[in-house]
């Protein structure tokens, strides 16, 4: 067994170690507070998932890169944690943000039973009557807010909705000294952020609804997104 073989081994032992206590964490705790369908199930199986395919490409193991595949495709759609490594090493290159639709479409309905050109005569519930009433709104507007006391000159938002784009998003100080932008984001999903200060250190928020461990020894900061039904019930 040559020396580089041998080496591959003892990682992937130690691998086995370290995963360990994170797979405990799933199947003992959130397994038995929230379904696999919670926002907290998923994006927990998405850190696994990536931590697996990073951990194969680096040990060169298909194995281990099939398992972390496999629980990406089952937690549903999100950045690999692992394909952003270059923005823990240097800032990237500026994405243009992209542009959304907004088109709202509507059609007037008929009751059923009667001919197109039949007169109406039965009374018809208001919400029939009126084509241009306003859609639900597909968005929420979320606040990311970073104090002025982590001293920096300029600051960007780096995360999932820019895939972690250094120039993109540009925080604004505000007279108070704290630095501020708004998003608007899709309700019902959580997303990972971080702050890059000055272009070249990383912060994390300071009041995230939790945080992630990334496998460059430091952690994602998440926000979940709720739709305004719900937190008008939350109210």
């Amino acid at each position: 067994m040559d020396a580089v073989t041998f080496s591959r081994r003892i990682a992937k032992m130690e691998y086995r170690v370290v995963r360990r206590p994170f797979a405990l964490f799933d199947d003992r705790l959130l397994a038995r507070y929230w379904n696999e369908d919670a926002v907290v199930r998923s994006g927990f199986g998405r850190l696994l998932g990536s931590m697996d395919r990073f951990a194969g490409w680096l040990l060169a193991d298909d194995a281990i890169s099939r398992r972390g595949r496999d629980l990406l495709k089952r937690t549903g759609p999100g950045t690999d944690v692992w394909e952003h490594a270059a923005h823990e090493e240097a800032a990237p290159e500026q994405a243009a943000p992209a542009e959304t639709s907004r088109e709202e479409t509507s059609q007037e309905l008929v009751p059923s039973g009667l001919a197109a050109d039949e007169p109406i005569t039965q009374p018809i519930p208001a919400v029939l009557s009126t084509p241009n009433a306003p859609a639900a709104p597909r968005t929420v507007d979320v606040t990311f807010t970073l104090p002025g006391e982590v001293g920096a000159g300029d600051v960007a938002l780096c995360g999932d909705f820019n895939d972690w784009s250094a120039g993109s998003i540009v925080l604004q100080r505000g007279s108070d000294g704290a630095w501020q932008v708004t998003l608007p984001l899709e309700p019902g999903q959580s997303y990972r952020y971080r702050y890059l200060l000055d272009g070249e250190r990383w912060e994390n928020a300071w009041q995230a609804d939790w945080y992630e461990p990334n496998p460059f020894g430091s952690d994602n900061s998440v926000v979940a997104v709720h739709s305004p039904e719900t937190l008008g019930l939350a109210a």
